[in-house]
C-alpha cells in the first residue's frame, strides 16, 4: 500500500499503441512512465504511480486505476487540468478524488473487465486498426459463445497465462460472452484477476474455434488439464482494452467515466 498522504487516484483512458504497456521499464514510453513524468513536473519531485493492471504493449485502456501521492492546495479540477495539460495526447486522466483509507488500485480491486475487438471483413481497414484485430475468414459466433461459456467459474488458467508474481493460476471468470456490432465481433470478460496474457491467448484460441479448427467443448479440457502448449496463439494486441475496474462499496470512486468501449 501507498503510505504517503494524501493519496489521490484516477481512472485513466489511454491508447496503448505507442508504449510498452503500463509497467514503467527502463528506455522505452510507457504509460506509467508518462504519468509519473508529468506529475514529475508538476510537482517538483519524484512520484511513484500505482496500477490496477499491467497492460501488455499495445493494449488500451478506458478504465484503468491508478493511485499516487501528492501535496497539492488546491481544488480538485485544478489538479485534473495541470495533470491533463502535461500529459501526451493519448493519455487522459477521466476522473480524480482523493483515494479513502487503505485504498490500493490493485489489491483492493474486486474484479476487472476487459473487452476484445476483431473486424470481421474480408479487408484490414487502415482507420480501425488501431483499436481491433482483422480476421478475415468467416466467425461462427455461436460456436465462439458456446467455448467461452466453458471458461466461466473458479478454474486453473495455466493454459493461457502465467501469474504476475508466484506460482498461482487459479483465477475466477465471472463474464464471458461475444455479441456482434456491425462488423465488429466483441469478446467480453470480467474475472477477480488475470494472468499475463491471459485475455489474448483466450482470444486467440476462441478464434480458431470460430474458424472451425478447434471444437468449443475443447476450451474446457484447456481448464479441466491444464496444457499451455495446447492452447491458441495470443490475439494481435491492439484489439484489447482495459474498460473496468471494481471495489467494494466502501471503497468505490463516488463517479467513473463510460464503461463500454
Amino acid at each position: 500500500m501507498i503510505d504517503a498522504e494524501p493519496l489521490w487516484r484516477a481512472v485513466i483512458e489511454y491508447d496503448g499503441t505507442d508504449y510498452y504497456g503500463f509497467q514503467v521499464q527502463e528506455a522505452v514510453p510507457t504509460i506509467q512512465g508518462a504519468i509519473e513524468a508529468a506529475l514529475e513536473k508538476l510537482s517538483g519531485t519524484s512520484v511513484r504511480v500505482t496500477g490496477a493492471g499491467r497492460t501488455d504493449a499495445g493494449v488500451h485502456a478506458k478504465g484503468q486505476v491508478i493511485a499516487f501521492p501528492l501535496d497539492w492546495r488546491r481544488g480538485v479540477p485544478e489538479l485534473q487540468r495541470a495533470i491533463n495539460a502535461l500529459l501526451p495526447k493519448d493519455i487522459v486522466v477521466l476522473t480524480l478524488e482523493s483515494a479513502p483509507k487503505g485504498f490500493h488500485p490493485r489489491f483492493s480491486a474486486v474484479s476487472r473487465t476487459y473487452e476484445y475487438r476483431i473486424l470481421n471483413t474480408r479487408w484490414r481497414s487502415p482507420l480501425r486498426c488501431r483499436y481491433s484485430a482483422h480476421v478475415s475468414g468467416a466467425l461462427d459466433l455461436g460456436a465462439m459463445q458456446s467455448a467461452a461459456e466453458r471458461l466461466i467459474g473458479r478454474h486453473d488458467f495455466r493454459s493461457f497465462g502465467q501469474p504476475p508474481q508466484g506460482d498461482n493460476s487459479v483465477r475466477t471468470v465471472q463474464e464471458a460472452r461475444w455479441a456482434r456490432a456491425g462488423e465488429f465481433l466483441v469478446f467480453r470478460i470480467k474475472a477477480d484477476a488475470f494472468l499475463r496474457k491471459m485475455v489474448r491467448r483466450i482470444v486467440g484460441t476462441l478464434i480458431e474455434v470460430g474458424l472451425g479448427s478447434r471444437r468449443p467443448e475443447e476450451l474446457g479440457g484447456l481448464v479441466q488439464e491444464p496444457d499451455p502448449a495446447l492452447a491458441g496463439p495470443p490475439a494481435p494486441p491492439q484489439g484489447l482494452c482495459l474498460v473496468n475496474v471494481e471495489y467494494p462499496p466502501e471503497l468505490a470512486f463516488a463517479s467513473v467515466g463510460k464503461e463500454e468501449w
